[in-house]
């Protein structure tokens, strides 16, 4: 990542507050954490003794969403918690260097093709520039400090084996994974789980039928995951962490984990081995040890500890770090003009009331299940983005909210000057439950697309190496022809649907419009999934039902790497309920060995910090 990059990256997460009252409680790197009367230690590799050793029931490794969710859900039960992560609670330029990837795949620079960028816009316009598979977070809370809060759940037919889809299918049902699925949503401050056709009967003023026909295009929803107490900020997992207040939960922080160590025959976990960036080592024994360090950097991991299994482990069939998948993300179609508002009136923000609460949602339209099997296309989905004029009032509220005006005296006029139209989204907002209406320049629909498996998409290590000598992930990203083909489907008919039912047909994008792939330009949207996939056989997968990485007892895998196939939901919602899964599965197991430790002498059963 360029220094500039990383420039833009610290001032912004800098502005986000300190973790809360720290004092003193050791002769070295050892804090506590002062929540509610509980406490909780932390512990800084960077003023540790020279070597560090701790020990735990469950190390979790990365404090992103997935991490600190197991953490959550085993709060207060008689495992010990250890979370370990490579950063800590503010930003660090140095630490996010470890970033760094080998990229040899996708996205290529093309000839006479226009990058399309992530598409993040206003203040958010600089995560665009963040180079493939390097916009991830080393800070307590992980990606949240720059996600949007974007959330939906996969569809069945995501967990479906569809024979035009190689190795496709979960080895657990939708239905399976219903309870968790909600609890995650509770946690992640959503409403009803529902984001198909069917949320149309809950919302408070739902959008008209426009007839669209159902055997080709579907409605689907995406809604937003905000604070509790900030409706206007997306949830922030440092948060999280702030109310992780029980005495079994303990932090490592700036500790780079370099190694997982199995027992002597390979078959179980014994410990792992963690650096900081000043050379100081902690070497944690554990029973249980979970990767949450997302699905580059899992596989990577599993890969470079080689010094039992020399593929690495996990890796006896060759599969970790296969199968990469991300959402491939382009621009399908844009409206102009007097276009905008009409579409506008049916693909935008729709609420509804539920617990007390006022959560929105928003529509845009997927390939139905009938178009994917008859024309063996992946699942694809493309939402509404309006580009905003320079006068539209409510951008200029916002920004004069947030003190981002550059222009103080252009806001305000841009506000009393078309105070109709600010009564009329202050109404349509508050008693209509609605999007608001902007002055908008262009609408155009965005897609991400499901990928196609492809084993030659992949993570392997680099020749080049990081500053603890360990590999560099070498990313060699594949999209294929069902993806690409998929995408270009959407938009033709949601081109053709539209004129049918009398919509302003669209402009479509010229790769489009002139059916010439050559001058496509796709985008990762930093969801890397798939690459330690869960499976029943190991020829293809890496971990079981359970999470659990294949013929090594102790040795779980949580996030997107995960994913048996990656759909084309962004991943938050999924990994979550995922999460919680496993969680549940770990305090099953736990409870089953207390008589097996219970036996031991108390030297062995013992499980202490120290």
């Amino acid at each position: 990542m360029s220094t500039d990059c990383l420039s833009k990256v610290g001032r912004r997460l800098r502005r986000l507050d300190t973790f809360g009252e720290f004092r003193d409680v050791g002769n070295f790197a050892t804090k506590k954490l002062i929540l509610r009367g509980k406490s909780m230690a932390i512990h800084d590799l960077r003023s540790a003794s020279v070597n560090m050793m701790l020990s735990t029931d469950v190390a979790i490794i990365g404090a992103g969403p997935a991490g600190l969710t197991i953490a959550r859900e085993l709060e207060n039960t008689p495992m010990r918690i250890l979370i370990i992560d490579s950063g800590g609670f503010e930003h660090d330029a140095e630490t996010q260097t470890l970033n760094a990837v080998e990229n040899v795949g996708e996205p290529r620079p093309r000839e006479d093709v226009v990058p399309v960028g992530r598409g993040y816009t206003d203040s958010l316009r600089w995560l665009n520039d963040i180079p493939a598979f390097e916009l991830r977070n080393r800070i307590i809370g992980g990606s949240t400090h720059t996600w949007i809060g974007k959330c939906a759940t996969f569809d069945e037919i995501d967990f479906a084996a569809r024979p035009w889809l190689p190795v496709s299918g979960w080895p657990i049902t939708r239905n399976d994974i219903r309870p968790a699925l909600d609890r995650a949503a509770t946690l992640l401050n959503l409403g009803p789980n529902i984001y198909d056709e069917r949320l149309l009967s809950l919302l408070h003023l739902p959008p008209e039928e426009i007839g669209l026909d159902r055997a080709r295009l579907r409605s689907f929803f995406w809604q937003f995951s905000h604070e509790r107490t900030n409706s206007g900020e997306p949830m922030r997992f440092v948060n999280i962490s702030r109310q992780l207040k029980a005495p079994n939960v303990d932090f490592l922080t700036r500790a780079t984990v370099t190694e997982i160590n199995l027992n002597n025959d390979g078959r179980g976990v014994n410990s792992l081995e963690a650096y900081s960036l000043e050379g100081n080592k902690a070497i944690v024994r554990a029973k249980t040890i979970v990767l949450c360090c997302g699905g580059i950097e899992n596989a990577r991991l599993l890969l470079a500890s080689n010094s039992l299994m020399k593929k690495g482990i996990g890796n006896s069939k060759g599969v970790v770090g296969r199968y990469l998948a991300d959402h491939p993300r382009t621009s399908l179609a844009r409206f102009n003009g007097a276009g905008i508002d009409e579409i506008a009136r049916h693909f935008n923000f729709f609420g509804l009331h539920h617990n007390g609460r006022t959560h929105f949602y928003l529509r845009g339209l997927s390939l139905s299940p009938d178009t994917q099997m008859r024309e063996g296309l992946t699942n694809c989905a493309a939402y509404p983005v309006q580009i905003h004029a320079a006068d539209d009032p409510w951008a200029a509220l916002k920004r004069l909210r947030h003190g981002l005006s550059r222009k103080t005296p252009g806001d305000l006029a841009a506000v009393f000057g078309a105070m109709n139209l600010v009564a009329s989204g202050l109404y349509r907002r508050l008693v209509q439950k609605r999007g608001l209406p902007h002055r908008s320049v262009e609408l155009r629909f965005d897609a991400m697309v499901e990928q196609r498996l492809d084993a030659e998409s992949r993570v392997t290590l680099s020749d080049r190496r990081d500053r603890f000598g360990k590999p560099l992930p070498r990313v060699n990203w594949k999209i294929g022809s069902v993806e690409i083909e998929s995408m270009k489907r959407l938009a033709l008919l949601i081109s053709d649907e539209f004129a049918r039912v009398g919509l302003p047909r669209p402009h479509l994008a010229d790769w489009i419009a002139q059916d010439d792939n050559s001058k496509m330009a796709f985008m990762d949207m930093a969801h890397p999934s798939c690459t330690t996939r869960m499976g029943v056989d190991p020829a293809t997968s890496v971990v079981d039902a359970n999470a659990m990485v294949h013929g090594v007892d102790g040795l779980f895998v949580a996030g997107s790497s995960v994913f048996p196939t990656a759909g084309h939901a962004n991943p938050t919602l999924m990994l979550l309920a995922l999460a919680v899964r496993l969680a549940d599965h770990l305090k099953v197991r736990f409870a089953s060995e207390i008589p097996i430790r219970a036996s031991l002498p108390d030297a062995e059963a013992k499980t202490i910090h120290q």
